[in-house]
Order: structure tokens, then C-alpha cells, then sequence
């Protein structure tokens, strides 16, 4: 992974202290609300199948592990080493799944997605590098972005719905559902 200033320092070191404190320090693999959150999740994206899908933001590999059946292949990353460390365990067992370390919009892969999750990531960037992850978007995704963002104060400079208005400005709109505690928005580009 390149050196980079994205997200800031200080989220940087907050993400990798919380992974080091726990491989799944948001409870994802036991939450009544994660799980609640991953089925409206999986619903907004459909079944598939995905011939090469990307999740930006993996962290363990909890919601990766549940996508991976719809993907002929799944490429997952996390700027997260500890994160990371958590994603393969998870995810290495499944050969249609790559997982690499990064961070968006500056380290990511050379595909074409059909399909693009950004699960719970796009406000602990800037407002600068979600422009610059829409643009990437909007030149190599040649099928739908989701956006997961919890509706709630984050202890982040942006919130999920300023977050996401940042990624319409560049996308367009998006059709958006409101949850209890978190929104989905589908962005369908052309393919």
C-alpha cells in the first residue's frame, strides 16, 4: 500500500486502534442490527450474479463473506492492516474472493465492477476523495453503487448523509431507502 493521507491520520489511527482492541470491534458477525443491515443490504444489491464486484472498505469480511456467493469474483479492501489480517481469514477459504490492502480512491484496482459496495466507508473520507472515488466510479463501474451510510453523528468531520450528497454530486441521484439508524442508496450506472 502506498503512503497516503487518506482517510485523515487521526481516522487512520483510530480504525487500527479499534482492530487492535478486537477483530470485529462493531460487533458485525453478532449484532441483531449488523444482521438487519446486511439482509436490507443484500436485498438493494439483488441476486446476481456479479461477474467482478469490489467492496470498498471490507473491514473484517463479515459482509464480504455473505456477497461472495452472488460474485463470479469479489475483489474486497480495507486500508486496515489488522482489518485486513480479519478479511482473509474470512475470505481466503473462497477462491472467487481477492482481498487487498489500500485505500480508496488513490490504491484501487485496475477492474471494471458490475457492482460496487461502499458499506459504512464513505464518511470517513474527505470530501476531496469521494469526489475523487466518484470519478473513478463513474469512468470504470459499469453497474450499480451501493452506498450503506449510518444516519447518525459520526466522531468523523463528515456524517453519512453529507457523505453521501458528496458521491451524488458527481453520480447523480440515487433511489434511497431510510432504515432504522441507516440509509441505502443504489446508484445505477449505465454499464
Amino acid at each position: 500500500m502506498r503512503r497516503s493521507s487518506l482517510p485523515h491520520r487521526e481516522t487512520l489511527d483510530h480504525l487500527a486502534r479499534l482492530y487492535a482492541a478486537s477483530d470485529d470491534p462493531w460487533d458485525h458477525r453478532t449484532s441483531p442490527y449488523e444482521a438487519g443491515k446486511y439482509a436490507a443490504t443484500l436485498d438493494a444489491i439483488g441476486h446476481g450474479p456479479f461477474k467482478a464486484a469490489l467492496e470498498i472498505g471490507c473491514g473484517n469480511g463479515t459482509l464480504a463473506r455473505r456477497l461472495a456467493d452472488r460474485c463470479d469474483r469479489l475483489t474486497v479492501m480495507d486500508c486496515i492492516p489488522a482489518a485486513i489480517r480479519s478479511a482473509r481469514q474470512v475470505l481466503d477459504p473462497l477462491p472467487q474472493v481477492t482481498v487487498l490492502q489500500g485505500c480508496a480512491p488513490q490504491d484501487l484496482p485496475d477492474l471494471r465492477p458490475d457492482l460496487v459496495l461502499l458499506s459504512e466507508v464513505l464518511y470517513f473520507l474527505t470530501p476531496k476523495e469521494i469526489t475523487g472515488l466518484g470519478g473513478w466510479l463513474r469512468a470504470r463501474a459499469t453497474g450499480p453503487v451501493i452506498a450503506v451510510n449510518w444516519t447518525g453523528p459520526t466522531d468523523e468531520a463528515l456524517d453519512g448523509p453529507r457523505a453521501v450528497a458528496i458521491l451524488q454530486n458527481v453520480l447523480g441521484p440515487s433511489d434511497s431507502t431510510v432504515h432504522d439508524g441507516f440509509r441505502i442508496d443504489r446508484f445505477a450506472l449505465p454499464a
